[in-house]
């Protein structure tokens, strides 16, 4: 007959065979050592102060094979706190992502917050990359004034991602595997290829070194730019709303055109007037002050309000209405699909 194990949580009380938890002696239920100071003689059974509603799940660690199942009512991180509390080394968590029997698997080396600088740093220095790419040029880059502003923010800039990448190396499991850190030390590299290269060109004056700069500099910059996480949400609402998107464009466009070709249709035979010198001469004419009407932004090529027959002012009010209304519903599909992106990121996290 099985040892049985009484666990008591907060009053309530597990009955478990030890057989299971015997097999994983690097948990706490598994160490007889560790476990021993849980132990109530006056009772007879080990006594922990931790959430009784939780244990349920936490035990599939032992009968799963590191399997852990979150229902979608749970939040994750407390399952998190409890497998830390009872030492449950590498399991993997699956999370209920409805309410039917479907899990989404979670890995549970979850990002601490005692990391969270190295986003910030990685995305200051992402930031700063893209300043000193676009200060670039291809001429002697020593002759110019902003030449030391570069210089010193590749410095620092550099400075400071190499320190995340010691840090990394130092601290961090499994570093290899991330793919994070493997970004954060090609762009180190890169970085310090770039900074050789600037002090190599102030006693040189060949051409094809500051077009080498420049090509590493934009390498780097697409390479550091993952790291800018609200830009792959944007970059992943884009794609996942394309279709959507697509259509309202297309659509769009149909409307520009057409309008902007009856107008052209009765404002061409108008006369240029000596207090509006907007008049439609071409069809270019006529779909560029459309486009300009439709997004209501101008683009100062022509007057929208320059139509002098009465089509043409229809088609001014037509193109405003479905111009605000088709670009509203644009951005109504994009802040939707970014906001269940963020959130379903921030869930995860």
């Amino acid at each position: 007959m099985d040892n049985i194990l009484i666990l008591n949580l907060l009053g309530k009380r597990f009955p478990i065979p030890s057989r299971l938890v015997l097999q994983y002696p690097q948990t706490l239920l598994g160490n007889q050592q560790l476990l021993s100071k849980h132990y109530r003689h006056e009772r007879n059974d080990y006594y922990f102060e931790r959430n009784p509603l939780l244990f349920p799940y936490i035990f599939t660690y032992y009968t799963l094979d590191k399997k852990i199942f979150c229902p979608h009512h749970i939040p994750l991180e407390l399952l998190k706190h409890e497998c830390d509390f009872f030492q449950l080394t590498h399991s993997k968590i699956y999370r209920e992502i409805n309410r039917i029997e479907t899990y989404h698997y979670f890995s549970r080396n979850l990002q601490s917050n005692k990391h969270f600088f190295i986003d910030i740093v990685s995305l200051l220095t992402g930031l700063s990359f893209l300043i000193t790419t676009s200060m670039e040029r291809l001429d002697n880059s020593s002759s110019y004034s902003s030449w030391p502003f570069i210089y010193f923010l590749e410095l620092f800039s550099t400075l400071f991602l190499t320190s995340t990448v010691a840090y990394q190396m130092i601290f961090s499991q499994d570093i290899c595997r991330r793919k994070s850190f493997l970004i954060d030390f090609f762009c180190s590299i890169l970085s310090i290829i770039l900074i050789t290269l600037r002090n190599f060109i102030i006693i040189t004056t060949h051409h094809w070194i500051y077009i080498l700069i420049l090509v590493f500099k934009i390498l780097r910059l697409m390479i550091v730019i993952v790291h800018l996480r609200l830009l792959r949400l944007i970059i992943r609402t884009f794609i996942q709303r394309f279709e959507t998107i697509f259509i309202l464009v297309f659509l769009n466009i149909i409307l520009v055109g057409s309008f902007s070709e009856l107008a052209f249709a009765f404002e061409r035979r108008q006369l240029e007037d000596q207090t509006n010198h907007a008049t439609m001469k071409t069809h270019f004419d006529a779909f560029w002050w459309a486009t300009s009407l439709s997004f209501t932004i101008g683009f100062g090529h022509t007057d929208a309000h320059s139509t002098l027959t009465t089509i043409g002012r229809f088609c001014s009010y037509m193109l405003t209405f479905f111009g605000l209304l088709f670009n509203g519903l644009i951005l109504q599909e994009l802040i939707k699909g970014f906001l269940k992106l963020y959130r379903e990121d921030r869930r995860d996290q």
